[in-house]
């Protein structure tokens, strides 16, 4: 599919929690014209046309893939680019998965600093979408749409649309994790407001709790 897409394989964003055959595509495409591309390409496959998310930064089509189904998923990263996702139809995780990815947690990587609140990009499902694309950057966008932010590993300098921006703290990967500055999440529109447990975390109309890291 890259050859249709005219994309270069990447990590899998951890926050997807996709499964372990699923693939991942970076292009510089638009969503109108992947949608078009990819629906040529299914023909005949295509069990569910494309479903088009809130603000129009996501679109899912579901196809006939082999003897299971598959999902396609397009999100926009910015004007011109975009992450493809291909894969299998989800089954309902276990309750013993569902405690076990619950109970993972990083150890302390290089460059945290201590007693500062992060988050996993894992625990920002739903709020941000969060890309690596090599070499410890990463793009990341918020559900409620907007300009990306582009971070580097380590860095503080950072990134958004065209200008740059300095994040309180420099955000730190261990080569499995994004573990970003809590506080960071502002410079993506995204309200932080304490919670009994942990804080609530709002982007746009979507919002969710998160209990932050501390080392």
């Amino acid at each position: 599919m890259s050859g249709t897409v005219k994309g270069r394989l990447v990590t899998c964003p951890k926050n997807l929690q996709l499964s372990s055959s699923a693939v991942c595509l970076y292009t510089k495409n638009t969503l109108p014209v992947l949608r078009s591309l990819l629906r040529g390409k299914f023909t005949g496959r295509v069990l569910s046309d494309w479903k088009t998310g809130a603000a129009e930064k996501t679109s899912s089509l579901i196809v006939k893939s082999g003897t299971q189904n598959a999902y396609v998923l397009l999100a926009q990263l910015s004007a011109t680019e975009t992450l493809v996702v291909v894969d299998g139809i989800p089954q309902t995780p276990t309750a013993q998965s569902a405690a076990s990815q619950a109970a993972s947690r990083p150890a302390m990587p290089a460059g945290i600093v201590k007693g500062q609140q992060y988050v996993l990009d894992s625990d920002l499902k739903g709020l941000v979408n969060v890309v690596g694309v090599g070499g410890g950057v990463y793009r990341m966008v918020s559900v409620a749409g907007g300009q990306v932010l582009t971070v580097t590993s380590g860095k503080k300098a950072a990134t958004l649309g065209t200008g740059g921006v300095e994040l309180p703290l420099a955000p730190v990967s261990d080569g499995r994790n994004l573990l970003f500055p809590l506080d960071g999440l502002r410079a993506l529109a995204c309200t932080v407001t304490p919670a009994q447990v942990g804080v609530t975390v709002a982007c746009g109309s979507a919002s969710a709790s998160i209990r932050p890291i501390v080392f």
